[in-house]
C-alpha cells in the first residue's frame, strides 16, 4: 500500500465532525492504523506486503478520486490483470467521510481519526483481495463485518472487527496458509 497524498485537506463536513483539519500527526497515526490492519488481515495467508509501486498487487491511497462536486464511484477500485498482477486505488475523502458518518455520539477526533486509518486499511484488503483472486472474488454482502462485504456504507468497516469469510478458502488456495 503507498501512500500518494498531495493534500490531506477534506471538506468542511468533515472537519467539523473531526473538531479540526487533519494533522501531520494524525496522518502519520492513520497511515500506521492503515497499515496494521493490512498486516492483521493478511497474517493468515503465506504473503509478503511491500511498500513499492512496483509490488505485484498494489493499492494506491490517494486523496480523491473524482472531484468533490461530483458523484464518487467508490472508495475503492481495483484491476486484476492475472499474470501481471493488479493495481487499485483508495480513496481518503470518501472513506474519512464514511468514518465521520458513521462515528457513534461522543467519538474523539483521535476515534475518528483511528477509523480512517481502519477504513483505508480495510479498503485495501479488499481490493487486494479482489487483485489476487480475480473473477472468483464475489462479494459477501450478507456480513457486514466481512472483509469481501463490498459496501463501505456500514458502521463495522470503520469500528468493529472484521474476518474473512467467503474468500479465506480461495486465498489459502492462492497464497497458502502461514
Amino acid at each position: 500500500m503507498i501512500f500518494d497524498l498531495a493534500r490531506t485537506d477534506l471538506p468542511a463536513h468533515i472537519t467539523a465532525r473531526l473538531g479540526g483539519p487533519l494533522t501531520s500527526a494524525d496522518v502519520d497515526r492513520l497511515e500506521a492504523v492503515a497499515r496494521g490492519e493490512l498486516r492483521r488481515a493478511f497474517a493468515p495467508f503465506h504473503i509478503q506486503l511491500v511498500d513499492r509501486a512496483d509490488a505485484f498487487w498494489r493499492v494506491r491511497v490517494v486523496h480523491d478520486v473524482v472531484p468533490q462536486a461530483h458523484a464518487v464511484a467508490g472508495v475503492g477500485e481495483s484491476v486484476a490483470l492475472g499474470p501481471l498482477g493488479g493495481g487499485g486505488f483508495v480513496d481518503l475523502s470518501a472513506i474519512a467521510d464514511q468514518a465521520a458518518r458513521y462515528a457513534p455520539a461522543g467519538a474523539s477526533h483521535l476515534d475518528i481519526v483511528d477509523a480512517i486509518g481502519r477504513g483505508v486499511g480495510r479498503v485495501a484488503v479488499h481490493e487486494l483481495g479482489h487483485q489476487i483472486l480475480g473473477p472468483v472474488s464475489a462479494h459477501n454482502d450478507l456480513d457486514g463485518h466481512a472483509f469481501e462485504n463490498g459496501s463501505p456504507e456500514r458502521a463495522g468497516q470503520y469500528y468493529s472487527e472484521l474476518q474473512w469469510t467467503t474468500w479465506r478458502p480461495a486465498l489459502i488456495e492462492k497464497l497458502g496458509a502461514r
